[in-house]
């Protein structure tokens, strides 16, 4: 996904104001007219080609961007580094990002049948479509027609193409063996001959255009012999190469690159006369095997560096990568990875694999983490049989593989020391790796007759005690020496078992971990059950048997601060068990989904796990609590590491969607934050307090408003306001109100909001919207955020309350009225009270 990156606007200077004036200037009479549309022409930059099975090819362009690693400012901080030119020179001295990406240009129907291939002209200027049905089309790719309408006598599917770099042949393969040649000037075709009876996978012109190489899967590098003048193309001479081509491409006419359905890859020198003569070669792969259902070393693709499909000589910088060693191939397996291959130093005639760009996981089954004095970062164990390390470069470049088992390899560890890797799997054996030399210098393949589903070094390693413990699902639990082995330091030593147990559980084996202190070795399987065995020596001894979860166990782990050992269960419990008493404890439970990883950290005080719902949780021991919780997966979290260092603490997480995520803890920080901004809120109170009592209302109104404190902040103003009015409107208007930034203006009101629509507080409310409007311009008022949610229920009850006031009012005019109307000789002094025999006097 292309990044975006925000700009900082300049104010434009008076002089570009009136260049930028709406006004369309008038064309100067001596300027020259634009010239009329090359369609020869072929844009600068870098394109790719795509086609699909719906009949569209997509051109993309590659776009590069070069962006300072710099943040967005508002408008007023540019005006402030404009003037500051101090400033402008630090920001100019920033590194730059780099950042590709991909930007439609057209796409068009391009064939009546699906897109087999295309290809670029080596101009740049013509794409050549192949199609299912054998028709060859030729389009203006930047001026979009159709140049070329070419059909052959056969309709296989066309899977090469190839033009010279005059462009005068264009030359076609197809999946049945077929070879074209055609006019590309008169738009005809000269000669066909079938010279393979599997698809043509690369095809070449040499220089005096008398011949033309072609190599196919069924193994025959075919010299065909090619007459301009009589329409001829006949096979001079074949060779046979060792390989079984699944891939191949001419760097030129003297240089053939073809890899293998076992992933070989080798490189040839070619002649029209000649033998062939093989030059570089990459061995074939440990676990690699030609009928291997899974074909996860079959070469896919090929491309050499600086030279990709489609593009030759004549576009010299096009960089695929910045590697600058010459004969650089990248090779592309079915494994959805892309290795970078070059030749090898210390030997001739012999490739190697520098790095590999891992391109899917599939899914994640074990991740181990190196010691942070290793130049490594971590170990992944993927739905493979390689295991791939990763450097601390980061990304998904892949700089080692350990290449050996021959199935599917399901679990690793990492010795303490970062200098031994031990891996098991499917194939029922262990292996150990010397990380100096990444060759396997022990196989143990008689410890198991089942799957190996768990392996741990022990915890303090030394010279004398190096110990490895396997466990799998043939119920054994096994011991060996790594000590012996890693001091033999041979390649590929058979070794035996020092110790075990035959029947660790009634079930297969999943879980294993060894305590800090070497003492313990705990096992957990499908019987409900936790094992723990004593190791003295190099012998293990049943300790105790940990009962109490209602399904199979999948993770263990023991506390590095405590005697406390945490199992996790496919009954959606994590139970933590006491080495002393040898019971449980507590036991910790969100919900029902089985929890498949668990580990402590943070001195073991804090554990986190991972569900078979893709979700982790990090939970508080003390207080049995769940303090964080994220959905960060699709699948089951097969794979769990906690990586610590005295800076952060970060979560390396697996899962079976094919995603690892890192996933930094933030809950120490965070506990940290709000401890200091209780303190510091609780000495903000404080001077509020101290300032209303003082009567400084000024800044009781700037401790209330950062406060957030609606009540305060009322009351503050009310005080103030029966003090003097005139005073405080002038304050506000020019002291306080100018000062506020817009976050605090907004806040201010929101609180007004509130007041207003309370009869009570209204006269409070109506001081500050006074002083307000009394203060800011429209203009300035309508760039806060959310004015308009701000402003209209103020003038709403703004106008409730004017009407309630002016009904007030009128209300009192009728007591004016009553009082002007009663004359005064109307009044008397007698009592208004009469009895029943007492009569009023009669007035004259």
């Amino acid at each position: 996904m292309p990044l975006r990156y925000a700009t900082r606007k300049k104010k434009a200077k008076p002089e570009e104001k009136k260049k930028k004036s709406n006004k369309r200037s008038k064309p100067d009479p001596e300027e020259e007219p634009p010239a009329e549309k090359d369609e020869t022409s072929v844009p600068n930059g870098s394109y790719v080609a795509v086609g699909t099975r719906q009949l569209q090819v997509y051109l993309l362009k590659i776009e590069v961007d070069q962006k300072k690693a710099a943040d967005v400012v508002s408008d007023d901080e540019a005006d402030r580094e404009e003037e500051n030119e101090k400033e402008t020179t630090e920001e100019n001295d920033r590194p730059e990002e780099v950042v590709y990406s991909l930007k439609p240009v057209l796409n068009w129907t391009a064939a009546q049948h699906a897109v087999s291939t295309v290809y670029f002209s080596p101009s740049g200027l013509y794409l050549v479509a192949g199609s299912t049905d054998g028709s060859v089309k030729v389009w203006n790719a930047f001026h979009h027609h159709l140049t070329h309408n070419l059909y052959n006598t056969f309709t296989a599917v066309i899977q090469t193409v190839y033009m010279d770099n005059t462009e005068s042949y264009l030359v076609v393969g197809s999946m049945e063996g077929h070879v074209a040649v055609f006019d590309f000037v008169n738009k005809n075709l000269i000669a066909t001959c079938r010279s393979h009876v599997q698809a043509v996978e690369a095809v070449v012109m040499n220089d005096a255009r008398t011949h033309f190489f072609s190599i196919g899967r069924d193994r025959r590098l075919s010299i065909l012999a090619f007459s301009h003048k009589d329409k001829t193309l006949q096979e001079a001479r074949a060779v046979v190469v060792k390989e079984y081509v699944s891939a191949a491409t001419f760097e030129d006419p003297q240089t053939l690159h073809l890899g293998s359905l076992d992933g070989i890859v080798a490189t040839y020198g070619v002649s029209e006369t000649e033998t062939v003569q093989l030059r570089y070669r990459l061995a074939k792969p440990p676990a690699s095997d030609a009928t291997d259902n899974d074909e996860e070393f079959l070469v896919r693709s090929i491309a050499v560096r600086n030279k990709p499909k489609g593009i030759r000589h004549k576009v010299d910088d096009f960089l695929v990568d910045d590697n600058k060693a010459p004969n650089t191939l990248f090779v592309a397996y079915s494994g959805y990875n892309i290795g970078i291959v070059t030749p090898k130093s210390d030997a001739k005639a012999v490739y190697t694999t520098v790095s590999t760009l891992v391109g899917y996981l599939d899914q994640v089954l074990d991740a181990e983490v190196f010691p942070a004095e290793s130049p490594y970062e971590y170990a992944i164990v993927t739905n493979s049989k390689d295991v791939r390390l990763y450097n601390t470069s980061g990304g998904c470049l892949s700089s080692q593989a350990l290449q050996g088992h021959e199935d599917i390899v399901l679990t690793c560890a990492v010795s303490p020391d970062g200098q031994y890797i031990a891996t098991g799997g499917k194939d029922k054996s262990v292996r150990i790796w010397s990380c100096a030399t990444w060759e396997c210098i022990g196989i143990g393949a008689k410890g198991h007759s089942g799957d190996v589903t768990a392996v741990h070094f022990n915890a303090k390693q030394t010279d004398t005690y190096f110990l490895l413990f396997s466990v799998g699902i043939d119920e054994n639990l096994r011991l060996w020496d790594a000590g012996e082995v890693a001091n033999m330091n041979s390649a590929n030593a058979e070794i035996e078992h020092r110790a075990g147990v035959n029947v660790a559980h009634s079930g297969p084996i999943f879980a294993l971990a060894v305590a800090p202190n070497d003492q313990y070795v705990a096992t957990g399987g499908k019987d409900k059950s936790v094992n723990l065995w004593n190791v003295t020596g190099k012998k293990l001894f049943r300790e105790a048997s940990l009962k109490g979860h209602r399904r199979g166990i999948s993770s263990l782990s023991f506390s590095s601060a405590d005697r406390v050992l945490a199992s996790a269960s496919n009954d959606g419990s994590i139970r933590l068990w006491s080495l002393v008493s040898l019971s449980c404890v507590k036991t910790l439970q969100e919900d029902r989904i089985p929890v498949l990883q668990l580990c402590f950290f943070n001195q073991g005080t804090q554990v986190v796990t991972g569900n078979a719902e893709g979700v982790l949780r990090v939970w508080a021991v003390a207080t049995s609590e769940c303090v964080w919780s994220g959905e960060l997966h699709d699948e089951k979290v097969w794979s769990l590491r906690v990586m610590e260092t005295e800076e952060k603490t970060v979560f390396l997480s697996g899962s079976a969607d094919g995603v690892l995520i890192a996933t930094e803890d933030y809950t120490q920080e965070e506990v940290t934050r709000i401890r200091e901004e209780r303190s510091d809120m609780i000495l903000k109170e404080q001077q509020l307090a101290n300032a209303i009592r003082k009567k400084e209302f000024s800044r009781a109104f700037m401790l209330a408003l950062q406060l957030n404190h609606p009540r305060h902040l009322r009351q503050v103003i009310a005080q103030w306001s029966a003090k003097g009015t005139v005073e405080c409107e002038k304050a506000l208007k020019e002291e306080i109100l100018v000062s506020l930034t817009p976050d605090q203006l907004t806040r201010l009101l929101q609180f007004t909001r509130e007041w207003i629509s309370n009869s009570r507080h209204s006269g409070i409310a109506s001081l500050v919207v006074y002083c307000f409007l009394g203060t800011f311009h429209y203009s300035e008022i309508s760039k806060l955020p959310y004015a308009r949610d701000l402003v209209a229920p103020l003038l709403a009850y703004t106008q409730k309350h004017s009407q309630r006031q002016h009904s007030t009012l009128d209300m009192t005019y009728y007591l004016d009225y009553l009082t002007h109307t009663i004359a005064p000789e109307a009044l008397t002094t007698s009592s208004p009270l009469l009895t029943v025999n007492e009569k009023r006097p009669r007035e004259e």
